[in-house]
């Protein structure tokens, strides 16, 4: 049972560095779940620390210490893993005509009209790793997300 437990506590440690993207594996929580993912962070990470000391407390042996020293060391990273880190936006990025880029015909790309003669299109290419473009066309702000 302690090795259940043991391996429970390093589990949600680890659950607890990877909060952020929680969403990505469990849609249902939705988009609002990053307004609670500080606490849930927190908790998570209570519960770890917790379970751990406790485990340490009732059978002080080498291999508890062990799992109490690695669940201390993993708990604090899980600060370092926010969405600002890791969906870095692309601000303002540089326009060329459409005639100037040298796209292949099969590129997929996310495009805004704005006047039936404005358009402007971003390759998915360079979306997927930023998720997120903040650009000005014809002085309005467009965000453009994936």
């Amino acid at each position: 049972m302690n090795g259940f437990l043991s391996a429970f506590a390093i589990i949600i440690s680890i659950l607890a560095i990877f909060v952020n993207q929680w969403v990505t594996f469990i849609p249902q929580l939705g988009i609002e779940f990053q307004y609670h993912r500080r606490r849930t962070q927190v908790v998570v990470a209570v519960a770890a620390i917790t379970t751990a000391i406790l485990l340490t407390w009732n059978n002080p042996t080498t291999g508890q210490i062990v799992v109490l020293i690695v669940v201390l060391l993993l708990t604090p990273l899980s600060g370092f893993n926010h969405a600002s880190k890791t969906l870095v936006t692309i601000k303002q990025p540089k326009h060329a005509a459409a005639s100037a880029v040298d796209w292949a015909d099969n590129k997929l790309v996310l495009g805004y009209a704005l006047d039936g003669k404005t358009a402007v299109a971003w390759l998915l290419d360079t979306l997927i790793p930023h998720h997120l473009v903040n650009d000005v066309v014809d002085k309005d702000p467009i965000l453009a997300a994936w």
